[in-house]
């Protein structure tokens, strides 16, 4: 066994043993760099949570030599939706879970644009990506920097890249988890709003958009501007930008969803307004917790269930009997009991009533 080998699988029992401790990203994400960098040396890092459903970025961890919230801020609004190279959501749907930069653009890094715009300017060259999954749905995403003076990453680095994965993504999965158990009902949150001009600065926004903001975004804000707006808004207003680009024509509203603060999980929605008398439109940013049906649907992602186990689940949730499952989904009632016995487990329930309440009813607010 050669040194290197010894000191990989050492890095990662401790990495391992992270992921474990019950740390949330912010927390997490300097505690596994500090280790990485024995076994996979680099300059800098980024770590980006994602929301499974939309597969948009809700938030940005950097190491100081990346840069800042500000920086993270600047990259999703100029870069992340126009660089297609190592996409998070390409590298979940196509089961690549690592690769190198120059892997991906033919030893032409200059391809892609967060290169051309971001990485260069700063000084670094060779790059990494790994892609965080649980059962196929991206949680996150590891983005490894090098100067520009120093060697590739090596194809075991990048194998180390890739064992490390999917533990990283089952961390960021549990910490999601891990908030809903503090999820308190709001008494007095309805819809928030938040205008920004065509330009994108500040326009307007209510209290209660004040009061959610304040749930998924920096503390210590004592007035929201265009400068210190949440990644997750910067996010979806990224993605109604492309959604309106040449070529696209998609009706869609964008959408994302985020666990604030307090545990429970928020929509976010944008679209924009007729346009003003200046002939010019704004953004709109609707902000409120999830409703019904995406608490289901996210509950059942978040908790790693499988196609036929979310199906079986939102029958369940219907009301229906483990007969009109067997009889809907064409499958025998050993079967769907044998389903709901491992929903039970991953959930962490002992009855269908138990589920109901972890999966729908305690993630609601009133």
């Amino acid at each position: 066994m050669t040194v290197a080998s010894i000191t990989d699988d050492r890095v990662f029992s401790e990495i391992e043993r992270l992921c474990h401790t019950g740390l949330d990203s912010e927390t997490l994400s300097p505690r596994v760099a500090e280790r990485l960098g024995r076994a996979v040396p680099f300059d800098g890092y980024a770590v980006v949570t994602i929301d499974p459903l939309s597969g948009l970025a809700t938030d940005f961890v950097f190491s100081e030599e990346m840069g800042s919230r500000e920086d993270g801020r600047f990259f999703v609004e100029n870069i992340y939706f126009e660089d297609d190279v190592l996409d998070y959501g390409w590298m979940a749907r196509n089961r690549v879970q690592a690769m190198t930069l120059s892997e991906a653009t033919g030893g032409r890094p200059e391809r892609a644009l967060r290169y051309r715009e971001y990485n260069g300017p700063k000084g670094f060259g060779p790059g990494a990506r790994a892609v965080l999954t649980v059962n196929g749905k991206p949680w996150g995403g590891l983005c490894l920097v090098r100067g520009k003076d120093v060697e590739d990453f090596s194809r075991r680095e990048v194998d180390f890249l890739r064992r490390i994965s999917p533990h990283l993504g089952a961390a960021l999965q549990a910490a999601t988890l891990r908030l809903e158990s503090r999820c308190k009902p709001a008494n007095t949150e309805t819809v928030g709003i938040l205008n920004l001009d065509h330009e994108g600065r500040m326009a307007r926004y209510t209290a209660t958009a004040d009061r959610l903001l304040r749930e998924i975004g920096a503390p210590g804000a004592e007035r929201w501007n265009e400068d210190n707006l949440p990644i997750a808004v910067s996010a979806v207003v990224g993605a109604l930008k492309r959604t309106l680009g040449p070529g696209q024509g998609s009706s869609e509203v964008p959408c994302l969803h985020v666990r604030g603060s307090s545990g429970r999980w928020l929509t976010l929605q944008a679209s924009l307004t007729e346009p003003t008398d200046s002939g010019q439109a704004e953004t709109v940013v609707v902000i409120a917790p999830a409703g019904p049906g995406e608490v289901a649907l996210i509950s059942t992602t978040a908790h790693g269930l499988s196609v036929r186990e979310r199906e079986v689940v939102e029958l369940v949730l219907g009301g229906c009997s483990t007969r009109q499952i067997s009889r809907s989904l064409y499958i025998s009632e050993s079967t769907v009991q044998g389903h709901l016995s491992h929903v039970f487990e991953k959930v962490g329930v002992k009855s269908r009533r138990e589920l109901l309440k972890r999966l729908f009813l305690d993630n609601l607010s009133s």
